[in-house]
C-alpha cells in the first residue's frame, strides 16, 4: 500500500499554501495565521476538477474519512452523514466568508 501523502492530489498550488499555513502557525500574528488557513481552504474549495471528481483533494480526504479504520470497511450512511454535513455546513461559511469577507461587513 502507498502512503496517503504520496497519493494525496495536490492542484494549483495547494501544497506551497499548506506550507505557507505551517510556517504562519509558528508565528505568533494570530491575523496572518487566519489569511494562511482561509488561502489553504479557498484552494480547496474552489477548484475546477472537471470530469475527474478525484483529482480534488476535498473530495479524495471526504473519501477516505469514509472509511473506518476499526472494521476495514466504509461507514455506514449513519455514522458518515453527520460528518458531511458538518463539513458542507463550514465550507459554505467559509466560501461566505471569501466572497462578503466578515472585516469589511463591520465597517
Amino acid at each position: 500500500l502507498k502512503d496517503a501523502r504520496e497519493l494525496f492530489p495536490w492542484q494549483d498550488g495547494q501544497k506551497e499554501l499548506a506550507e505557507e499555513l505551517w510556517s504562519a502557525l509558528d508565528g505568533r500574528d494570530e491575523d496572518t495565521q487566519l489569511q494562511a488557513l482561509l488561502r489553504v481552504f479557498l484552494s480547496f474549495i474552489f477548484i475546477s476538477i472537471g470530469d475527474n471528481s478525484f483529482s480534488s483533494g476535498l473530495v479524495y480526504f471526504l473519501a477516505v474519512l469514509k472509511i473506518n479504520k476499526d472494521i476495514s470497511r466504509l461507514r455506514t450512511a449513519k455514522n458518515y452523514s453527520y460528518i458531511l454535513t458538518s463539513i458542507i455546513y463550514y465550507t459554505r461559511a467559509i466560501a461566505v466568508e471569501a466572497l462578503l469577507p466578515s472585516a469589511t461587513c463591520r465597517e
